[in-house]
């Protein structure tokens, strides 16, 4: 059992790595510490300079409320195998998707030691990704990126979208993220002298100023703003959805009186189209009941679309408060970074996923949250978030909850898309009859 919550990563890290090297992939250990293990396993050594081809999970995951063990059908780090499904803490974010491009990549162990193909590809498992990336990608990013020397990127990011589709409501759709919405987290803190017995209540007191200040903000309108990849994203569900709602969604500046308001009905897309903001937690001194404290501070959890500016955000927020006196720390933001441009190895995989399910629709998507993408992305490498499966919403509400599981042909299915995907790559970088042959 390896609890690999962020900073205690190196014992799954170990484990994980060892497999990969009895499998016969060159592993290389890049950064070895308890809170930073980053490690690659590749079809040829990096020594090789090869253009590189990046399958990246992350091998660190949330923590988990273990003494309240009847929340829990299974204990949240047993891994059981059970009714089907794999339970536990990292089953769908991300090493259940670690584990598909570890059995997949080893597909082809056989057709590299006997071909020398002219690109790599890789398994990068990192660590922190659940805080940020800074003991994972961001080291890989700023110290081996020349030599992972990567061409493409698939991480994770989209998956499939159960229910999108009105006309066609049994139809798999699998959204492709090509773009993320950044992270911006803030602490909003108040302070004001006062009296302090609570059995006499000043007209003004920081609790109570706080509370208005922050019901402006989660009740104020959201500025609805598309961006290009917000316009490709809808234009090509409107293809795939057909008739009157397709044609809305397609030309959404002729439909938008009727667009919006559906728009906003659903949370999830209209969470795609204007920047958000969730109060995370409010805090005051320790005191007892009946004391009025001095100060209170708030924290919010901020996902600006790729095209706003801190700066302006910031503004806007000032300006809902309406009150002076709130200061705004900045306690840790994400790099503006802009989407990836679709290319090739885009195709690859769209045709990968509408192998492995005949019939699915695949389209390019902006993402609610941020994660390891964009660190490559900032560097103008093509970044590519998917975890091939397909389940339940019931079963998405897991990742980062109570009894997190995915279903065991589920991840079948993930590990065949895996390896169909590299098939595609092989067959179109090195159309060599003899190899196809091999790997068919």
């Amino acid at each position: 059992m390896h609890r690999s919550v962020t900073g205690n990563e190196r014992s799954a890290g170990l484990f994980f790595s060892t497999v990969a090297r009895q499998k016969g992939l060159h592993v290389e250990v890049l950064t070895d510490e308890p809170a930073s293990f980053n490690f690659t396993a590749s079809l040829y050594p990096l020594e090789s300079k090869k253009p590189n081809i990046i399958l990246l999970n992350h091998i660190d995951v949330v923590p988990a409320t273990e003494e309240v063990e009847d929340l829990y059908t299974y204990p949240p780090f047993s891994g059981a195998i059970a009714d089907g499904k794999v339970w536990g803490r990292g089953a769908i974010d991300n090493k259940g998707m670690g584990v598909m491009q570890l059995l997949a990549l080893g597909e082809f162990i056989d057709l590299a030691s006997g071909v020398d193909l002219p690109f790599n590809i890789t398994m990068l498992s990192v660590s922190g990704e659940e805080t940020g990336g800074y003991t994972g990608a961001k080291i890989i990013s700023d110290k081996f990126l020349d030599y992972l020397n990567p061409v493409a990127v698939y991480g994770e990011g989209g998956s499939g979208i159960p229910g999108i589709l009105v006309r066609h409501p049994d139809r798999k759709l699998f959204g492709v993220s090509v773009a993320f919405k950044r992270s911006l987290w803030l602490e909003l803190t108040l302070r004001n002298v006062t009296s302090g017995h609570g059995a006499v209540p000043p007209d003004n007191y920081v609790v109570k100023d706080k509370i208005i200040s922050i019901n402006r903000l989660v009740e104020s309108n959201r500025k609805i703003m598309f961006s290009e990849t917000t316009r490709r994203m809808f234009y090509e569900l409107g293809e795939m959805e057909g008739g009157l709602r397709g044609l809305a969604l397609r030309n959404m500046w002729l439909f938008r009186p009727l667009v919006i308001p559906a728009m906003k009905r659903e949370e999830i897309v209209y969470s795609l189209i204007t920047n958000t903001l969730t109060v995370t937690s409010v805090n005051t001194p320790n005191g007892p009941p009946n004391q009025i404290p001095q100060e209170i501070s708030a924290v919010l959890d901020c996902r600006l679309l790729p095209d706003t500016t801190t700066e302006d955000f910031l503004k806007d927020i000032r300006k809902t408060l309406d009150n002076e006196k709130v200061k705004i720390r900045v306690l840790h933001e994400r790099e503006r970074v802009y989407p990836t441009e679709i290319d090739q190895y885009y195709y690859y995989m769209k045709e990968a996923l509408e192998k492995v399910y005949p019939g699915a629709g695949v389209l390019p998507i902006l993402a609610p949250a941020s994660n390891d993408n964009n660190y490559f992305r900032q560097h103008g490498i093509p970044a590519y978030g998917i975890l091939p499966v397909f389940i339940s919403v019931d079963l998405l509400e897991t990742i980062h909850n109570v009894d997190e599981r995915i279903p065991v042909d589920a991840l079948e299915k993930g590990v065949a898309t895996y390896i169909e995907l590299i098939r595609i790559i092989i067959d179109s970088k090195f159309n060599d009859t003899a190899i196809n042959h091999n790997f068919k």
